[in-house]
């Protein structure tokens, strides 16, 4: 996953962050609610197969690590 592809994902769940995702920025520091981040992270699991096993301080370049590890 790039991050052109993280950023195509918020935007199909008309979620626009307060703050521009970089792969060093953490994802609780997008500005985003933490709903929409459940949400986000739903899809990306099931578009993965697999749980991602994330932390509160994961940054959004560990997360397309992550997917990109699953093969997405």
């Amino acid at each position: 996953m790039t991050l052109a592809d993280f950023n195509a994902l918020l935007e199909e769940h008309n979620i626009k962050p307060e703050v521009e995702p970089q792969e060093n920025v953490p994802v609780v520091d997008l500005g985003i609610d933490s709903f929409e981040i459940l949400m986000v992270l739903g899809d990306l699991e099931s578009a993965a197969g697999t749980s991602l096993d994330l932390s509160l301080d994961a940054t959004v370049g560990d997360v397309l690590q992550k997917m990109t590890a699953a093969g997405k």
